[in-house]
């Protein structure tokens, strides 16, 4: 298929997509015209289809994924998409090894797995993707970067703790999906139990939005687009986070709704 591009100033516009963020499926889409990618596929090929057409794309024009972790909202559609198009699907390789049941399960056909190690460079056109290490209970979960000439694109979801090195990349970043999650209060008081609460605050939980606020002003990340993602359905609310966030961050930001997808200016779909 015909590749498409986006002329910006002489160089190719990265165009990207939060297609889905949330407990019922996470896929985010990048693509400069000439190469095009997922982080993550948490759908059916049919929904991921339907939400790819809402920016003039499809499955078909994909060339890579490159997932977080393999917990099922994140990874459940890759197996189906790797079956249906011969397209490579990078994973760590920790979550590979330390992950033998849910990975064998997804079924990607061996040929096309990519086993990364974090810092690793994978070259992809003119990106230029690395994987660092994040704070999960799904063993071998990682966060990534873009590196291309238009932007640099972070991705921070699912993790129970910051780090250092992390706080560097986003600074250094123009673009960032950053996980909100909960709101202390909405999980303390309510419907789950003591023990899910607890997972989730843990270190190798969540971050709530407490947490991502802190993140934002700790990093000095000052760059053009924030996006909050992965919000909670039963402990967060989308209007709270908005109002915490603008007596906090400075940057132009959206607060990404479970079921709504998000295009390059931010506009909800």
């Amino acid at each position: 298929m015909m590749k498409r591009f986006f002329a910006h100033g002489g160089l190719r516009m990265l165009k990207r997509a939060v297609l889905g963020s949330g407990s019922s499926g996470n896929a985010y889409y990048m693509s400069d015209g000439e190469t095009s990618i997922l982080l993550d596929q948490g759908f059916s090929l049919v929904e991921l289809n339907r939400r790819l057409e809402r920016f003039g794309s499809s499955a078909s024009e994909l060339d890579a994924v490159f997932v977080t972790h393999l917990h099922p909202d994140h990874a459940k559609g890759v197996g189906i998409l790797a079956r249906s198009r011969d397209i490579p699907i990078h994973l760590h390789t920790k979550a590979i090894a330390r992950n033998a049941r849910e990975f064998a399960f997804l079924g990607i056909p061996q040929k096309q797995v990519v086993e990364v190690e974090v810092g690793e460079v994978i070259r992809l056109g003119a990106m230029r993707i690395f994987c660092f290490t994040t704070s999960h209970d799904s063993p071998g979960s990682v966060g990534w970067y873009i590196d291309h000439p238009e932007e640099r694109v972070m991705l921070l979801t699912d993790l129970g703790k910051t780090t250092e090195e992390q706080k560097e990349l986003a600074q250094r970043a123009s673009i960032l999906f950053l996980e909100a999650n909960y709101d202390e209060k909405m999980l303390e008081e309510g419907p789950y139990p003591r023990i899910l609460k607890h997972r989730i605050r843990s270190v190798e939980g969540h971050l709530s939005n407490d947490d991502a606020l802190t993140f934002v002003q700790e990093s000095g990340f000052a760059g053009n687009e924030l996006y909050f993602v992965h919000l909670s359905s039963t402990n967060n609310d989308h209007r709270l986070l908005e109002g915490q966030a603008k007596g906090r961050v400075s940057t132009p930001f959206v607060v990404c709704e479970k079921n709504r997808w998000y295009g390059t200016i931010g506009a909800a779909q």
